[in-house]
């Protein structure tokens, strides 16, 4: 019921770690994602939410392979997840029980810093351009705005087959900011109520840097 993006990439700052997600469900940002400076996972389809807390909180000390097959080992449900990330030793993951429901899958490029994965979807097309839109934009541009454009690639490419209720993006960078954090909870149009509540928040974000920096060197 669900498809997600999960990416990572390094520059001379740091690590940042992003997550976007769009489901037919409400309030999907208060389930599926979870970051750190240390990773990033979604958990999806029969939500188990400690795989993400968890397995987030594992991350300084394990691989997310290790972390997550060893969540899900303990899981009486395993086979009704479906769970992807990566973490800041370059390791990549992504799990999908058989009992997900409709087209499920997912994809591991660790190459290329990104895991996608999706259930209840139209198909697999979703999949392909959640991460040849996300990897072909310009990688100076903001991890917000490509994390949401991935999200919007996803549902033209067909989505969910029930259709889309919530969205929301997560991300962790050397630098916080006010829209690193966003979440739309029930919309007709999650993802372009996305986009729209990002836009305003940085725009307000950005004018409240630039403004404090004149006051500072005033």
């Amino acid at each position: 019921m669900t498809f997600s993006i999960c990416v990572r990439e390094t520059t001379d700052a740091g690590t940042t770690f992003g997550v976007g997600v769009a489901t037919d469900a409400p309030a999907v940002g208060a389930l599926a994602p979870c970051v750190s400076h240390d990773g990033v996972i979604a958990t999806q389809s029969f939500v188990n939410v400690r795989l993400g807390r968890r397995g987030v909180a594992l991350l300084p000390d394990l691989a997310v392979d290790d972390a997550l097959d060893g969540l899900l080992a303990r899981d009486d449900h395993a086979d009704l997840r479906q769970v992807h990330g990566l973490d800041a030793h370059g390791n990549a993951h992504a799990v999908s029980g058989e009992g997900c429901e409709g087209w499920f899958g997912h994809q591991i490029h660790a190459k290329r810093g990104v895991t996608v994965a999706g259930n209840m979807l139209v198909g697999g097309d979703t999949l392909d351009a959640l991460v040849e839109t996300f990897t072909e934009r310009d990688s100076d541009d903001d991890v917000v705005d490509r994390l949401i454009d991935a999200l919007a690639a996803g549902k033209a490419a067909g989505g969910d087959k029930r259709g889309h209720t919530s969205a929301a993006v997560a991300v962790k960078a050397p630098e916080t900011t006010a829209y690193h954090d966003l979440r739309v909870d029930a919309h007709d149009e999650p993802i372009a109520e996305l986009r729209r509540v990002y836009e305003t928040t940085k725009a307000a974000s950005d004018g409240f840097s630039e403004s404090s920096k004149d006051r500072i060197f005033d």
